[in-house]
C-alpha cells in the first residue's frame, strides 16, 4: 500500500488513505470471546482505491467502493472483502489513471470533465433488502452483489426517474410497514427535484410524486417515518456552470452560505406535499432517526458549525491523502429539531457537545421513538477521526462511552443482535485502527455495557482504509 508523499510526521491515521485489496481470511484472530449467540453476517461499504499511478484522488472520502465481510458463527470469525466492479473501476484498472471524474475529484483526461457526468464508484453504504445486496454511492447507478461471495451480479435502478443521475446513497429501512425508501434528485436549469420510492418486502413498490426543491443545494442523508420524509437542505449552494464546464469538481462547486440558514422539508410520502421550516446553518452528513410525537416531528442528526474539515484549502478529510492532519473545523455536535407541523414552527435542542459522527440507533426503532443514539465520539483538535464509542440517551443527554486511546481511530458502530435472542441483548460492532501497531480489525462491545470495553478483538495483519457505512444480519440471510 502506498501513499503520494512521505511527510516527515505523517498524521496519526493516514493510513486510512492508503489503497488496498481483496482478500480473504478463513478463520480470524480473536482476542476475548465472541458470544455464541451472535450468529450473523456484518457487511461493510467504504472506499479503497485512492491513488492510480501519479494520481491522486483530492477526498478520503473519495475512492472505487470495497465491501468488507465480516460472519460470525460459533464463536469464530471469517472475513473477505471485493471490490464493487463498476463500469469505472474497470475501465481504469489497466490503465493506471483516473480516466473519469467522481464527486471531488477531477479526471485526468481533461475532455472528460466536461458535462459534470460523475460515474458511480459503489463506495457509501450497503444494503440488504430481500437477499439481496447493494452498494450505492452518491450518483447512479447503484450495483447488485451476491451477499455470500460478494461478487458483482450488475446495476440496479430502484424504477426510479430515468433521469436521477444523484441517487442518495443513504436510505432507510422502515421496519413497522417492512419497506425500504430511497431517494434521488435531479439537478437542471430551473433547480432541483427530490424523488423518493419505496419498495416492500412484497415486491410492490410506490412512488412519492416529484418535490420541487425551493434550493439547489447538496444533502447527503435524509430521514422518514411511515408518513413522512425529512431533508435538511444545508446551505451548500451548488454553481452548476464551472462544474458543468470541467473546470472544477462536485466539491469545489459547493458555495458554502452560512447566512441563508438550514431549510427543512418535511414531505408527505403519499401526496408529495411538502411543508417548510427555517433553522440556523448546520453542515450535516448523518442523521441518526426521526419519529413523529403527538402534532411534532422529532429528528436528531449530528450537525457542524462549519464544514471546514471537508470543504476549505486545508480540509482535514483532504489533507490526510498528503499524510497531513489539516482543518478539523467545527466539531459535530448532537443535535435535534423539534418540528411543529400544526403552527410551523422549528426549535433547534443540543442534544450533547463534543465531537460526533456516524450515529446510529437499533434498526426496530427506525422511523420510530428511539432511546439511545450509537456513535463515534471525540476530541476537538482531531477532528472527524474519533477514538471513542458513545452511547447518548437521546431523550436525556446522559452519556455512557469507551475509550480506545487517541491512538485508535474507530469507526461507524454497527448494531447487531441475534434472532434467537430473546432478552434484548445486542451488540456494537465497530472497525478500528490502531496505530500503535499499525493494523485494523473489529471490535465488538456489549450496547448495553459500553463502557466495560470489547468482549472481543477481531485483529487483522493490516492496515484498512476508511468504512463509512455498514449492516448487520443476523442469522439467514432476510430483511424480514
Amino acid at each position: 500500500m502506498k501513499t503520494t508523499t512521505t511527510p516527515t510526521h505523517p498524521f496519526l491515521f493516514s493510513a486510512l488513505a492508503h489503497n488496498t485489496k481483496a482478500r480473504t481470511i478463513a478463520d480470524c484472530h480473536i482476542q476475548g470471546r465472541i458470544p455464541t449467540e451472535l450468529e450473523g453476517t456484518l457487511y461493510l461499504n467504504g472506499p479503497g482505491i485512492f491513488t492510480r499511478g501519479e494520481h491522486s484522488k483530492q477526498s478520503i472520502l473519495d475512492g472505487d467502493g470495497v465491501i468488507q465481510r465480516l460472519n460470525l458463527t460459533n464463536g469464530r470469525a471469517h472475513y473477505s472483502r471485493r471490490f464493487v466492479q463498476t463500469e469505472k473501476l474497470i475501465a481504469e484498472k489497466n490503465r493506471q489513471e483516473f480516466l473519469y471524474p467522481t464527486w471531488t475529484t477531477k479526471s485526468s483526461t481533461v475532455l472528460s470533465n466536461v458535462g459534470g457526468r460523475i460515474k458511480s464508484q459503489a463506495g457509501i453504504t450497503v444494503t440488504l433488502f430481500k437477499n439481496q445486496l447493494y452498494a450505492l454511492d452518491e450518483v447512479a447507478p447503484a450495483y447488485r452483489l451476491d451477499p455470500q461471495t460478494l461478487e458483482t451480479l450488475g446495476t440496479a435502478h430502484f424504477h426510479l426517474p430515468d433521469k436521477d443521475q444523484a441517487i442518495k446513497a443513504h436510505t432507510r429501512y422502515l421496519p413497522k410497514s417492512k419497506s425500504w425508501l430511497l431517494a434521488s434528485t435531479r439537478m437542471g436549469r430551473h433547480g432541483m427535484s427530490i424523488d423518493f420510492i419505496r419498495h416492500y418486502a412484497n415486491g410492490q413498490f410506490k412512488k412519492t410524486p416529484t418535490v420541487i426543491s425551493p434550493r439547489m443545494v447538496y444533502f447527503h442523508d435524509f430521514a422518514a417515518t411511515e408518513r413522512f420524509a425529512l431533508v435538511i437542505l444545508q446551505p451548500a449552494f451548488i454553481r452548476p456552470f464551472k462544474f458543468l464546464s470541467g473546470q472544477i469538481s462536485f466539491k469545489e462547486a459547493l458555495d458554502w452560505q452560512p447566512d441563508k440558514g438550514n431549510i427543512i422539508l418535511v414531505i408527505d410520502l403519499e401526496t408529495g406535499a411538502q411543508q417548510k421550516f427555517t433553522a440556523p446553518s448546520a453542515w450535516v452528513w448523518h442523521i441518526a432517526n426521526a419519529y413523529e410525537y403527538s402534532n411534532q416531528l422529532i429528528m436528531d442528526f449530528v450537525g457542524y458549525d462549519n464544514p471546514e474539515h471537508f470543504l476549505g484549502p486545508d480540509a482535514q478529510l483532504s489533507a490526510i491523502i498528503k499524510g497531513q492532519a489539516g482543518n478539523p473545523g467545527a466539531p459535530g455536535t448532537l443535535r435535534r429539531y423539534v418540528i411543529n407541523t400544526h403552527n410551523g414552527q422549528l426549535k433547534q435542542e443540543i442534544i450533547a457537545t463534543g465531537s460526533y459522527e456516524f450515529p446510529n440507533i437499533a434498526p426496530e426503532s427506525s422511523g420510530q421513538h428511539h432511546h439511545t443514539i450509537y456513535a463515534t465520539r471525540g476530541t476537538t483538535e482531531k477532528g472527524i477521526f474519533h477514538h471513542q464509542i458513545a452511547a447518548v440517551q437521546a431523550d436525556t443527554g446522559q452519556l455512557e462511552l469507551f475509550d480506545f486511546g487517541p491512538e485508535t481511530n474507530v469507526l461507524e458502530p454497527v448494531y447487531a443482535y441475534s434472532r434467537t435472542n430473546t432478552n434484548g441483548k445486542a451488540w456494537l460492532i465497530t472497525q478500528f485502527l490502531d496505530s500503535r501497531h499499525n493494523r485494523s480489525g473489529f471490535a465488538i462491545l456489549d450496547a448495553r455495557q459500553l463502557a466495560e470495553g470489547p468482549i472481543a478483538v477481531i485483529t487483522l495483519d493490516e492496515t484498512l482504509p476508511m468504512s463509512f457505512h455498514g449492516q448487520w444480519v443476523a442469522g439467514s440471510l432476510s430483511h424480514d
